[in-house]
Formats: structure tokens, sequence, C-alpha cells
């Protein structure tokens, strides 16, 4: 069992994460999550859940009961919640990123696993269609990557692809990349239909050859946002104009 969750941690097994958390877990399970392994401890009882949500962990065809002492050594700390779970994530490709109307994000080079939890998070709240990652960049199964994201890797189809520049071009589509140093954003931004949405590495940026630099303005000192940050208020626009068939409102 331990072997099990630190290979699973170390990303070795594809497609699987480790959750750790009630609230985490009881979402997930609420969703429809299929899991290789679910354990809890008596701090699971402690733990601010509706009584509903604690019986469906312990209830849950794979848990097993761990005494509080194994699920810190599980954790690597006592300050675990009692509970933690290998959760199967869903398998998607490059062409489930392109279901619906909304704009695809690319991430080229994200390394940060919390900063590819955000985004996903904002993509899907914005009504972004899905996910390309370069390969080498962060991925769902990491367990940073998997909080920062509350859930959305269940629902937001992910790929990584190998010829990353090669198919956003294939595509066809408008690209915008993020950019501190791009041109600012207008009122009139951005035009109607889909596009890309080129987010880059936290410290060099895009190397992207295609598309246009777009940056948003800011006030004050502050001379950028976080890649996450940007991501939620540029896919808002973007949602903001398809919505509005054309400017956003």
């Amino acid at each position: 069992m331990r072997a099990q969750v630190r290979a699973t941690r170390r990303g070795e097994v594809e497609g699987r994460v480790v959750v750790e958390g009630a609230r985490l877990v009881a979402e997930a399970l609420a969703q429809g999550a299929r899991l290789d392994l679910l354990l809890f401890s008596p701090r699971l009882g402690d733990r601010p859940l509706p009584p509903e949500e604690i019986s469906r962990i312990e209830g849950h065809p794979a848990a097993q009961q761990v005494t509080d002492q194994e699920m810190e050594r599980l954790c690597g700390g006592p300050s675990h919640q009692g509970t933690l779970a290998i959760l199967e994530l869903p398998a998607w490709t490059p062409r489930d990123c392109l279901r619906g109307d909304g704009w695809l994000v690319a991430l080229d080079g994200v390394q940060d696993p919390a900063n590819l939890g955000g985004i996903a998070r904002a993509a899907l709240a914005f009504g972004a269609s899905g996910i390309w990652c370069r390969q080498g960049g962060a991925r769902p199964q990491n367990p940073r990557a998997y909080r920062a994201a509350a859930g959305a890797f269940l629902h937001l189809p992910i790929a990584h692809l190998p010829d990353f520049e090669a198919e956003i071009e294939a595509l066809g589509w408008p690209v915008w990349v993020a950019s501190a140093h791009g041109d600012a954003l207008g009122a009139d931004w951005p035009p109607p239909g889909r596009a890309v949405l080129v987010l880059g590495n936290e410290g060099r940026g895009s190397s992207l050859a295609l598309g246009r630099n777009v940056a948003i303005p800011m006030r004050g000192v502050s001379e950028s946002l976080n890649v996450s940050q940007a991501a939620a208020v540029l896919l808002w626009r973007a949602q903001s104009a398809l919505q509005a068939g054309g400017h956003p409102v």
C-alpha cells in the first residue's frame, strides 16, 4: 500500500493521482470518480463534512480503515485530514480538447503544478474546450496540480502533444499569446469566434512562433500577473465575447 502511494505520487503510474483531504475526496466521489485505493482513519470523523459525505467515503467499496499513525506516514506529516485516495483521471485525446464552442488553451512549458491546476480551474469556469500541453510541462497526475484544479481535471479535457506547434498551426484558428510585452488589450478584444490562447513558461514565456502577443493592461507598479491569474482574466474576456456574439460586455 505504501509503495503504491509512493509510486503514484512520483508520477510513475500513468493516469493516476494521489488525492489527500476529506473535502477533495468527497467531491471526487460525488462526481463519480473511479478510485484504485481509498483509505480513511479515525480523524475523518473530526472533519466538518456533512454526515452523508463521511458515510460515502467510509462505505465506498474500495475503502479501507487505517490508523491515524499510518495515515500520517502515508501523507508525510501530522496535518492529514484522515483521508487519502488514488484516483483514476479520465484519458483524453487531443481531439477531445476541441469539443464544444469554447477557446482552446495551449500551455507552452508551464512547469508549476499549482499553475496548471489554477489554469484548468479557470478554463473550466470560463468555458474553454480543453487544454493542449507541450511535452515536458506539468501534468495532472501531480497532487499539487489536482488540489489547485479543485476537481477540474475530472471534466476538462487535457492532452500532451509531441507536435505542439504543428498541431496548433494546423487548426487554422487565431492564436493569441499572453505576454507581458505584447499589445495591450483594447475594449474590442477579442474578435468574435473561437481561438487559441497560449500561455507560456513562468520564467521565459512562450517560444511559439505563431500568433500575436497580447498583454493585460495594469495600473501601479506590477509588471505582470501569475500565469494562472492571466489565464482567468483572458478566458473571462473570451467567454464574454462569445456570449455577446461579438465584443466583450
